[in-house]
């Protein structure tokens, strides 16, 4: 079967026998939390400690990030509305509904099946307690044998008693690399970085390539002209035959996106901020690089009756 329960029915898994692609996605914060591309080869780092039994936020995959990113105190312009919400907000520490599957095979050389998740705010009584607006989100994840599309909507409904519901989104890759001190992030050039490490600075990237090269990293990067698109970017391994002897992970990972994702993350603790993450082993660190798309500088708004929507693709190459 292309669609199945497992991890006693907390996650969907979905198959691709014949390019042995596959996905599981948990029902809490319908996190995605391994995607094997053709042949196999797992390319999201899940950590050994992660909290798989909805007790926490799972650490690794994809978490979903809304409606702020990261902790409100960090935006200055934080709206009242999201002050007394939890870091990332409420999306990925909740458990989220299956609607439905569209598995199809359009043709004999690319297969595909789809799973669609559901959350509603007015059915989560403590977060309906500190977000006064009705919001719908739907999760649509697709499978293909090389790529990984993630298409996220957000519904601020008519009936909401909120006025207009200020929000940020964002999908949180990690992606898994061989050694992360030799991987590199391309397509950011030209773009102003807003490193949070270093007091929110803002500097214009100059580098073709940004490497954590070991060193802790956590900038935010968007082009400082707003009629431009972002881009796609592309995550390097720069393995050698010592990391990955055989050369099954490949080269790296494209991550595309809808032009509404102005912002792209890209996140490393390195060994120093790795030991304040209790659900990270010692070393983690090296095994992933999170490069992250979403809309997180400053706050979109949504009338009641609006939605809006968003997605990336990942594609192994």
């Amino acid at each position: 079967m292309p669609i199945s329960f497992v991890h006693d029915n907390a996650a969907v898994r979905l198959d691709l026998p014949a390019s042995k692609a596959s996905v599981e996605i948990y029902l809490y914060g319908a996190t995605v939390t391994s995607w094997r591309s053709n042949g196999g080869q797992e390319r999201l780092f899940l950590s050994e400690k992660a909290a798989l039994d909805g007790s926490a936020a799972i650490r690794g995959g994809i978490p979903l990030v809304f409606p702020v990113f990261g902790a409100p105190s960090d935006h200055k312009d934080a709206p009242k509305a999201v002050e007394h919400l939890a870091k990332h907000g409420f999306a990925r520490t909740h458990r989220w509904s299956l609607s439905s599957d569209d598995s199809t095979s359009e043709s004999s050389s690319e297969d595909r099946v789809s799973v669609t998740l559901t959350l509603r705010s007015s059915e989560l009584p403590e977060v309906a307690s500190s977000w006064p607006f009705e919001t719908a989100l739907e999760y649509k994840v697709t499978l293909t044998p090389n790529a990984l599309r993630c298409q996220l909507s957000v519904e601020h409904l008519s009936t909401s008693t909120g006025g207009e519901m200020p929000f940020q989104a964002l999908l949180h890759n990690y992606l898994l690399v061989p050694d992360s001190t030799k991987a590199s992030v391309h397509g950011l050039q030209g773009q102003t970085c807003m490193d949070k490490l270093r007091d929110f600075a803002r500097s214009e990237v100059q580098d073709a390539e940004v490497r954590p090269a070991g060193e802790a990293m956590d900038r935010a990067h968007r082009f400082a002209d707003e009629g431009r698109e972002p881009g796609d970017v592309s995550l390097h391994y720069n393995a050698s035959l010592v990391d990955d002897p055989l050369g099954r992970m490949g080269k790296g990972v494209e991550v595309k996106r809808s032009a509404n994702l102005l912002d792209t993350v890209v996140w490393n603790p390195a060994s120093e901020g790795e030991k304040g993450i209790k659900d990270l082993a010692s070393g983690d660190w090296k095994s992933f690089v999170c490069v992250e798309p979403g809309a997180v500088q400053g706050f979109l708004r949504l009338a009641k009756g609006q939605k809006w929507q968003a997605e990336q693709t990942l594609e192994a190459w």
